[in-house]
């Protein structure tokens, strides 16, 4: 009985692991993918503010690309910085499986 226990910890614990790290995963790529492009975005928006240039770069008017743009990459550091507050839930959540392992074998 205290096998099952230890195989029944040990499997929830592999499977929260990896919906975890498929969550964490999927967080940091946008997180990598979100912050440079809407920094670039930002920065673009104010080039085109800066110099009047409305409709002859792009269909979208400046403000949104600016706005826009910071508010994509404040959204995505959002997003990376949850990833990582996600991972240590998860080693956290480790060290309480391994302990309460360890207790019930020490039975």
């Amino acid at each position: 009985m205290v096998k099952l226990k230890l195989f029944l910890l040990r499997a929830g614990f592999c499977a929260a692991f990896a919906v975890c790290f498929a969550v964490m995963f999927a967080m940091l790529i946008a997180a990598v993918m979100g912050i440079p492009s809407g920094v670039m975005l930002a920065v673009l928006g104010l080039a085109i503010l800066m110099f009047k240039a409305d409709l002859v770069i792009t269909e979208l008017a400046p403000e949104l690309m600016l706005f826009g743009g910071l508010s994509g990459a404040f959204l995505a550091a959002f997003l990376g910085a949850a990833a990582v507050k996600l991972g240590f839930l998860i080693s956290r959540m480790f060290l309480k499986v391994k302990r309460r392992c360890e207790k019930l074998r020490d039975r």
